[in-house]
């Protein structure tokens, strides 16, 4: 009995991460025509491997493999360029900075080297816990929010 309410209770776990996860993509699954979406749907919904099985080994193709390797590589590309202004940020260098920006110029506020040093000022704040003077310097560089309100897309948590 135990068991049966176990898997019972393991089911609709599976089924409702299906379809929050569906909800959370906003009905798009990474990239899946809407007739194979609602085929996985059914297919959880009702319990039935082999359907889903077959639904997804006909997403298995070397298009799709491509494209995954491509959006890798660019996330991998834009992790170290992240990765690269943080260490400018935090050794205060000017140069590196403009280098690792060139690419991936995200902050547009940062016009100068004066605008930097605030950058540099807001990070050791941050740091140090003092989220009053992070705000205040927010504020004068014209950063959006204050500190915790704002969210960047494709960030989640601190230090990212």
């Amino acid at each position: 009995m135990k068991r049966t309410r176990f898997f019972s209770v393991l089911a609709l776990m599976i089924i409702l991460a299906a379809l929050g996860t569906a909800s959370a993509y906003r009905g798009n699954l990474i990239g899946i025509d809407s007739e194979s979406k609602e085929d996985i749907v059914n297919a959880i919904e009702t319990n039935n491997y082999q359907a889903w099985k077959e639904v997804m080994s006909n997403r298995l193709t070397e298009e799709n493999f491509n494209e995954r390797v491509a959006k890798h590589e660019v996330r991998a590309e834009m992790r170290e360029l992240r990765e690269d202004k943080k260490l400018a940020i935090e050794a205060g260098d000017y140069e590196a900075f403009l280098v690792a920006a060139e690419n991936w110029p995200k902050l547009p506020n940062i016009q100068d080297e004066g605008d930097f040093k605030l950058l540099v000022e807001i990070h050791q704040a941050n740091l140090d816990g003092d989220y009053d003077t992070v705000n205040e310097l927010r504020e004068q560089l014209g950063l959006p929010g204050r500190f915790g309100e704002h969210k960047m897309s494709g960030q989640s948590g601190r230090g990212r």
